[in-house]
Order: structure tokens, then sequence, then C-alpha cells
């Protein structure tokens, strides 16, 4: 590790060990959108009235309704109220999640970085469409929770690449990046679900889904469908002999390389629909 990124880490792990990681404020539309999905008098009329205050966020919104996977009678919706009533609150609410990190990548603030965070964006809404497709049909997990995990579980390597764009230096060393993103973001993806309010299973996932023998007792949870969901977007560059049994879990899922590959191509259409949802 060169000079400047052991002076970045020293000062990333002098934040975490202390609590006062600067962590980037939560995008005020999906606090709204939270804040009124956790009302005791919730009704898709309340959530409309805040997801149609903003224009971008009603139209990402309707075009998800409008998306293959969610509308499968094919009848166009149009006014957000059925649009939010067709897909149900905790979708609605990835949807505003989504919307909040996309305004990441188009921050001024990003410059040189932005093609990275377009990758970096691009693999999230990767996972959480297969996410969503293993918890619905391999597991007992909600697949709206799994679709939110797998869209928030790097986005600690969101902020590490933010708070480095003053340190251009770190980019020319891609090795240097590559264990420094490795070694932190999970960490600090975990402490930034955590500032924002996220539940306690959606914050471990952003911490423990690099952790392919990851031990739990029981049913698997979300963070299960996230590990294996995160291996399967990363499905072409997986060697054929790619050990799954000692990927705790799959095991845990009853997932192998065969199951897998079945899924994947099975629920190719609804995986690609669901990302070009999400998606830009």
């Amino acid at each position: 590790m060169n000079d400047i990124a052991f002076e970045f880490v020293q000062q990333l792990s002098a934040e975490l060990s202390t609590g006062e990681l600067k962590l980037p404020a939560f995008p005020d539309i999906a606090v709204r959108v939270k804040q009124a999905l956790e009302g005791d008098d919730v009704s898709a009329d309340k959530v409309a009235k805040v997801v149609g205050s903003d224009p971008v966020l009603t139209a990402k919104l309707l075009k998800v309704a409008n998306s293959n996977f969610a509308n499968r009678s094919g009848a166009q919706i149009k006014d957000l109220r059925t649009a939010i009533a067709r897909l149900g609150y905790d979708l609605a609410y990835s949807t505003a999640v989504s919307i909040a990190v996309e305004q990441i990548l188009h921050s001024k603030s990003v410059g040189d970085l932005r093609e990275h965070l377009k990758v970096l964006w691009k693999h999230s809404v990767h996972v959480s469409a297969i996410a969503y497709v293993i918890a619905k049909n391999h597991s007992k997990v909600n697949p709206d929770e799994a679709m939110l995990a797998g869209l928030l579980h790097d986005i600690g390597k969101f902020y590490i690449f933010t708070r480095s764009e003053k340190h251009p230096e770190l980019f020319a060393d891609a090795e240097a990046m590559e264990s420094l993103l490795s070694q932190w973001h999970t960490g600090i993806g975990h402490a930034i679900l955590e500032a924002w309010d996220f539940s306690e299973d959606i914050a471990n996932t952003a911490n423990d889904h690099d952790d392919l023998e990851r031990p739990h007792i029981g049913q698997p949870d979300v963070t299960d469908v996230v590990i294996t969901a995160n291996l399967c977007a990363y499905w072409d560059k997986l060697a054929d002999d790619f050990d799954w049994p000692s990927v705790t879990a799959a095991q845990r899922l009853k997932l192998d390389h065969d199951a897998i590959q079945e899924i994947l191509k099975a629920s190719n259409e609804e995986i690609q629909s669901i990302m070009q949802a999400l998606g830009n």
C-alpha cells in the first residue's frame, strides 16, 4: 500500500473507531417517503402526494410500475396512486432509494469518478434483481427487502470513491485502490446504513455480503440471498469449478452450481426487466 492510500486508510480507521465518519446525508425525498410509509395512517394517496412533489421520483416510479416485471397485465399506468398500489409500499421505497443513490452519480462533485460509480451502480442494480428472484423463488425472505438490500450492499464503496475524489493519486495505483475498497467498504457501508436508519438486517447485509463462510443458524436470511446474488452477478467471471459447496449462504438456500445456472437462465428476462426499471 502506498503512502497516500495508507494515510487515507488511517483517516477512515480513525473516523470509524470514534464514530465520527463523515456520513453523507440521506436525500430528502427518500427520507420523506420513508416517513410517509412509517406513519400510522399510511395510504397510497398520502404516499402519492409525497412522491408527486419530486418529478424525478414520479417519473421513475411510473417507469417501474409499467415495467414488465411489475405490470404483467400490460395496461399502462399513468397516475401515482395506482402505481403505488400496484407496486406496494416496499417496492415504492426501493424505487425512492434507487433515485437517492443515482443522485450521487449525477452530482457535479464526483468529477472523474462518474464512470467508476456508473459501473458500481450497474453492479448494485444487477445484484438487487438477482436477489429479488432468488428471494421470491427459493427462500422465505421478502423479495422487496432483498431487492433493497441488493441495491445498498456496496454503499460503502460509493462512499470511499466519493471521499477519495480529493486523492486522485489513489487511482494511479489500481492494486492499492482495490485493496482499499475490499478491506473497508463493508464496515463503512454498515455505518452508513445504520446512520440512515435502515433495518439491522439491511445494515448487516452491507457488512457481511463478502463473507462466503458466514455462520448463520436457522432459515436463510436476506444476507444469504445477497451473498449468493452478488456471486451470481459475477457468473461469467467465475471459474467453472468455483467451489459453491464452500459458500455457506448457498448451502442454506440449497443452491449449487447447476441450480444457480438454471435460475439465471430461467429468470433472465425478469432480471433484465428489473435492471431496466431500476437503472437509468
